[in-house]
């Protein structure tokens, strides 16, 4: 979808600080996500041991006309309050009821229960109720929230079947998607076994595929599959360490950060436009990690690999098949001794339905070898590009991902991100290793690989001498934030049919009610980015700059967009601020954008 649109940029900042003032002022919320919130089953936790006022387990009453001073909390109640407290009411897996004569001068917070009579009540604070019950185990007078408790015990059926084969050995013979569909190789498949055993210190894990490529493999002049070999041993379910090893031929996509294997291989199957570029690895890895069961873990890995460039092919859509795919980008290629380094820290409640925590990752890579580089050459029929001669290649890059999810009422929240990544030291980057922030994974204002005039600040294209239009950023810089507010669709009317009404006036018979109903869960989402790529040299003023150098803020592209996501499909529109050529767009995701 392409209009014309323009969008008050001084109106987001006061829509957002309007809509946060509202629901701060909400004293009355019932939660019922998926699952119960691992940083609400840490609080709850934390609030019933720290409790001191009356703190039991079982059944209690507190009659009118009796006052508790400090907090109550109650395990397994129910809790029926008459009196007055003077602190907060803490109930776990346990309703509460209350009186018309009773009063709370704190907050409610319900977990795994419901309150009645909460209009009659009188509550100085918030209410919050979990539907979903609390898992612990005591430990003396304390309870410690068990595991169950922090994963999302109402997810689909298929996370929690991984969930419960995630605790078991088991094998079988792989035949499942290897990667997206892609203009490279159709659809990759993986063909063959796995292995996973759990024992009481860990567990071993041996997968064994060869790679089918409908694009090639099957074709009679083609001989073209791939391996992927990998085996992992776990000393510790939670806590503990990892050494794995890996074999391997495969075709891998370059910046797969932006957009996740399924919405690449859907939009290329069904509307032809591929958001990704690829380069063929082949070599073998070993890697040591260390990691903690609440979301810590450090890696460490060394590869030695060949790069090689792939072709375009025609591969099946179910739209627009006639036209031609964006070509695949060819790239730098020799072998490389790689050392890679990355460290997270996860702290979310829930790695798919984000509502407050930290997510922080650190990537380091160092590669030495030797690459045949491709350059440009000015010709007087214009600019070509051809190989050199395999020349030593030493260079290093990292990329630092900070993300904060706040939860600012019980029904919205604002969420942050701060990328930068690129060269650190050493040669220019190989192409398959650079960067830039380009299209609906990074700032959806801007068409993906669109024809720019000028030096393109998302990808540092500055002419047409690189068909495909490949990342060829040293460095980027992207800030994005999104303010989410619940949204809630119940319609239920209900109405007499023709066909009743002539029913009872034949037979006096009363009519029939009919209810056609209708119930969804969402999010409206609004949503602001800013980000450019650049390049490290001699500055320009306008695409290089030096090393040390960070661009201004007010060179950088931004957009502005809304749309409303249910479950982690969101429909979208996004327009660019910074350029007025750039159209509305319209586009879908299949998780958060971040």
């Amino acid at each position: 979808m392409r209009t014309s649109l323009a969008i008050a940029v001084a109106m987001l900042p006061a829509c957002i600080a309007v809509a946060a003032a509202q629901d701060r002022t909400s004293a009355d919320t019932i939660f019922g996500r998926r699952g119960l919130p691992a940083d609400v089953a840490r609080e709850a936790t934390s609030l019933f041991n720290a409790s001191t006022g009356l703190r039991l387990s079982g059944a209690l009453e507190i009659e009118r006309g009796r006052e508790i001073f400090g907090d109550v909390a109650v395990l397994n109640g129910p809790l029926t309050i008459g009196g007055h407290v003077t602190g907060r009411v803490i109930a776990l897996n346990a309703d509460v009821i209350l009186r018309p004569s009773a009063r709370i001068d704190g907050d409610l917070l319900v977990v795994g229960g419901d309150v009645e009579g909460r209009d009659l009540a009188e509550i100085g604070g918030e209410i919050r109720i979990y539907r979903q019950s609390l898992h612990y185990r005591q430990e003396g007078d304390q309870i410690v929230a068990e595991r169950d408790s922090l994963l999302a015990m109402s997810d689909p059926w298929w996370r929690r079947w991984e969930h419960r084969r995630a605790d078991r050995s088991w094998s079988r013979l792989q035949i499942a998607s290897a990667g997206a569909y892609n203009r490279v190789e159709g659809l990759p498949i993986n063909l063959g076994p796995q292995v996973n055993r759990k024992t009481s210190w860990g567990s071993t894990r041996l997968d064994a595929y060869a790679i089918l490529r409908t694009g090639s493999s099957f074709a009679s002049h083609d001989d073209d599959v791939g391996h992927n070999v990998r085996g992992e041993l776990r000393i510790g379910r939670f806590e503990g360490f990892a050494l794995g090893g890996r074999l391997f031929n495969v075709v891998d996509g370059v910046e797969p950060w932006q957009l996740s294997d399924l919405e690449v291989g859907l939009a290329s199957f069904l509307a032809h436009r591929d958001y990704r570029d690829y380069f063929q690895r082949h070599g073998a890895t070993a890697t040591a990690s260390l990691f903690a069961w609440r979301g810590v873990s450090l890696t460490g890995g060394f590869s030695d690999e060949r790069w090689l460039s792939r072709e375009t092919r025609n591969p099946f859509t179910l739209f627009n098949s006639e036209v031609d795919w964006r070509p695949n980008p060819l790239v730098d290629e020799g072998r490389m001794h790689v050392a890679t380094g990355s460290f997270v820290v996860d702290t979310r409640n829930d790695e798919d339905n984000p509502w407050s925590g930290w997510h922080i990752s650190a990537d380091w890579e160092r590669g030495v070898g030797t690459l045949s580089r491709l350059t440009e050459t000015a010709t007087p029929n214009g600019p070509t590009l051809g190989y050199t001669a395999p020349i030593p290649t030493t260079y290093s890059r990292g990329f630092l991902d900070i993300r904060r999810y706040n939860r600012v009422s019980p029904e919205a929240q604002l969420n942050l991100r701060a990328l930068i990544g690129g060269w650190l030291s050493g040669d220019p980057l190989p192409i398959e290793r650079r960067v830039s922030v380009d299209g609906p994974g990074a700032m959806p204002g801007y068409g993906f690989r669109s024809d720019r005039s000028g030096a393109d600040l998302g990808t540092c294209n500055t002419g047409p001498a690189f068909p495909g239009q490949p990342a060829l950023c040293d460095r980027i810089a992207l800030l994005q934030a999104e303010y989410r507010g619940d949204l809630h669709f119940d319609f239920h009317p209900d109405w007499e049919s023709h066909d009743d009404a002539d029913v009872r006036g034949r037979s006096g018979a009363a009519p029939r009610a009919r209810a056609h109903h209708f119930h969804s869960d969402g999010t409206w989402v609004v949503f602001a980015d800013a980000g450019r790529g650049w390049l490290v040299g001699a500055p320009d003023g306008t695409l290089t700059y030096e090393s040390g150098r960070i661009p201004s803020f007010n060179t950088f592209r931004s957009d502005l967009g809304a749309g409303l996501d249910f479950g982690g499909v969101g429909f979208y529109l996004a327009k660019a601020m910074s350029s007025s050529s750039e159209p509305l767009r319209a586009f879908v995701r299949l998780r958060h954008r971040f």
